[in-house]
């Protein structure tokens, strides 16, 4: 697999030849120093002091510092060469340098599916990319998100229609689409200025597509879509941008007795804390994006300084005292549980919007109207 530059050196490589042709131009009006810098990509050293190459010995980098004292850095085409996601030649009959980029994720196709698989940069990734569509189309909302080390996600809906988001560091993982047995049609389109694959499958059990790309970063965007048309996936899809991190952080100051914390999955934006006990869950939600809201308007709920919307759970819960309560096997701790979602018949729903913020708030969870209100009003700014 090849290896990636970062789009931000692109700009200097052309630069790169004509200032390693014309030292002696440059040393007439200034002063050129060597290895005055330490190239990293993602916080790892590629570059640090002389490098070796067919040759000897070769500066890692360039410094030039002119008669005012400004300084400019330039690397070598043999430093290029080393880094992560390029491969770079030069020609000296055409005096051209040649660079070429590789892709960071590989295509496997089999049978059932297709599958993307990265190879392990080396890089330490302690965060999760943080990219959300811009803005949702009419008719769509958040309904979940989830985090882990190297990846982040979200689900959508709209009515029938969902729509699941993944993006990705090559860090070793992969991803994979299985919709089943059958021709998997793909398409090239471009998306947001990069080249992306679009796959579609159609079965008795239902349409599916997925949309797959990856930007010069190396990040894979990952679109999987059911009852979706593959034209609406790519309008989705083509809002994505970066996250702003401007999300004030939130807490709830009271819960019913005998729920404890379970996890906090934070991503682009969204926050979603779920806490467990006495055979139930309950869930905060807060987002820069409207959320997943049960259907019917609701009932209209005066809380502090904000009406509220609250929709009654359609059937009972069903608690298991036993629930999450911790098994040991051997020298194993066991907890488990089935936590409903926003969507599932025996939660409840409170959701607000806060008119300073434009924060989306929605609570839901396998307790009774006054619960839920008692804990949206414990719900402030940490």
């Amino acid at each position: 697999m090849k290896r990636r530059v970062p789009s931000f050196l692109a700009g200097v490589l052309t630069t790169l030849l004509v200032a390693a042709m014309a030292t002696t131009a440059l040393a007439a009006s200034g002063k050129i120093s060597y290895n005055g810098a330490t190239v990293t990509v993602g916080g790892a050293a590629q570059a640090a002091g002389d490098i070796t190459t067919a040759e000897g010995q070769a500066p890692g980098s360039i410094q030039f510092t002119d008669a005012a004292g400004n300084v400019t850095h330039y690397l070598p085409l043999e430093t290029i060469d080393q880094l992560p996601g390029v491969d770079a030649a030069y020609d000296p009959v055409t005096k051209t340098v040649k660079l070429e980029r590789g892709k960071m994720w590989e295509k496997q196709e089999t049978e059932s599916g297709i599958q993307y698989a990265s190879e392990d940069t080396g890089i330490d990734y302690t965060g999760s990319p943080s990219y959300a569509p811009a803005a949702l189309p009419e008719g769509w909302a958040l309904e979940s998100v989830r985090e882990m080390t190297g990846r982040s996600g979200q689900e959508y809906r709209n009515g029938s229609g969902r729509i699941s988001f993944t993006c990705s560091y090559p860090d070793g993982s992969s991803h994979g689409w299985m919709p089943g047995s059958g021709e998997i049609p793909c398409t090239a389109v471009t998306v947001n200025g990069c080249e992306a694959e679009l796959y579609t499958h159609s079965s008795e059990y239902g349409d599916g597509c997925l949309l797959v790309w990856e930007n010069l970063d190396g990040v894979l965007f990952w679109f999987v879509g059911s009852d979706v048309e593959p034209e609406t996936l790519v309008d989705f899809a083509s809002t994505v941008a970066p996250a702003a991190d401007t999300l004030p952080n939130y807490e709830a100051g009271w819960l019913p007795e005998g729920y404890s914390l379970f996890e906090t999955n934070t991503s682009a934006g969204t926050v979603e804390t779920t806490w467990i006990g006495r055979g139930g869950n309950i869930t905060l939600t807060y987002s820069t994006s409207p959320l997943l809201l049960p259907e019917g308007s609701g009932k209209t709920v005066k809380l502090d300084n904000v009406n509220a919307k609250f929709w009654e759970a359609k059937e009972p819960h069903e608690a298991d005292e036993d629930e999450w309560e911790p098994q040991t096997e051997g020298s194993v701790t066991i907890t488990t549980g089935t936590i409903s979602g926003p969507g599932a018949a025996d939660v409840a729903t409170l959701a607000w919007t806060d008119a300073d913020t434009g924060v989306h708030f929605r609570l839901h969870g396998t307790v009774d109207q006054d619960t839920l209100v008692r804990i949206a009003r414990s719900v402030r700014e940490k």
